[in-house]
């Protein structure tokens, strides 16, 4: 038999090639490879974030061992926390198994206003803010400025009840609509926070978008910090509103008053750990955080 001609194994070699692929399938491809390179750049991004934070950590934990007065002020500073904390969370943990009958007088009671623990914290939110201010005047990284500010409104809220009285005002005057799950009082306190916030956090942008990488990771460090505060203060504080438990509003002040006081230790450590005349700026970048001081 004759075998096939030409032009047929022309048409069969045609027929077995791969057809082209739809556009709709090029499309999706294409979006799937795009998702997959914004999710690599985001996980590079965050590790990157984590990187910086553990290297500012590394260094101020080097300060703290050099240093012989930080070491003493620090242990000072979270030993008090501890007692003031720890005291009236046991007293009434105890109260509430009704093992003791104890009263804890209201000077000490770290959830009444005017009290000494709340004096005491108002302290180490005042020398939060001092040492930050000392830094800026040593180094005259203006991050440090727009931190000390932040702190400053920190002490100010805590020791006046600024966001308290606002928020009364603000439900009193406008006749504010309680969110679920909280008062109006509440709705009005959140207001007042998102306005303060407003003025205070555009300065600190602005001075972490002009500072170097390693004054940006140690402004992280009091981000990460006052993330914390801000948490206890808002989101254990609305637990403690809907559950109404003492031990709760003891784990929110206990909460807040060790973000203080880490923020506090780690500003004085590196108040005497930047030293005088250090220079920030003429520091190269490239090098370690352990060899950058």
């Amino acid at each position: 038999m004759p075998g096939p001609s030409s032009v047929e194994r022309a048409g069969v070699e045609w027929r077995s090639r791969a057809r082209p692929a739809p556009i709709w399938t090029s499309w999706s491809t294409n979006e799937i490879a795009a998702k997959r390179i914004a999710t690599k750049e985001r996980v590079g991004l965050l590790g990157h974030a984590f990187s910086s934070l553990e290297s500012a950590f590394g260094e101020i934990r080097a300060m703290y061992r050099n240093d012989r007065f930080s070491r003493v002020f620090a242990l000072i500073v979270i030993c008090l926390n501890i007692f003031v904390i720890t005291v009236p969370f046991a007293i009434e943990a105890l109260r509430s198994v009704g093992i003791s009958h104890y009263d804890l007088p209201a000077r000490l009671n770290i959830s009444r206003d005017g009290s000494l623990p709340e004096m005491f914290n108002y302290g180490q939110a005042a020398l939060c803010a001092l040492f930050l201010f000392g830094i800026w005047l040593r180094t005259r990284e203006h991050m440090f400025l727009a931190w000390s500010l932040i702190f400053s409104f920190v002490t100010l809220d805590d020791a006046t009840r600024f966001h308290e009285r606002g928020g009364l005002l603000l439900a009193a005057t406008f006749d504010l609509v309680s969110l679920p799950g909280m008062r109006a009082r509440d709705t009005g306190e959140i207001i007042t926070w998102s306005v303060v916030a407003l003025g205070l956090l555009a300065p600190l942008l602005w001075s972490f978008w002009q500072s170097r990488p390693r004054q940006q990771a140690l402004g992280s460090v009091f981000l990460l910090l006052f993330a914390c505060l801000v948490g206890f203060a808002v989101v254990v504080d609305m637990l403690h509103f809907l559950t109404g438990s003492k031990l709760v509003g003891y784990a929110e002040d206990g909460g807040e008053m060790l973000s203080i006081a880490v923020a506090c230790c780690c500003a004085f450590i590196l108040y005497r750990g930047l030293g005088r005349d250090a220079d920030l700026q003429a520091l190269d970048p490239t090098l370690p955080f352990s060899k950058r001081t």
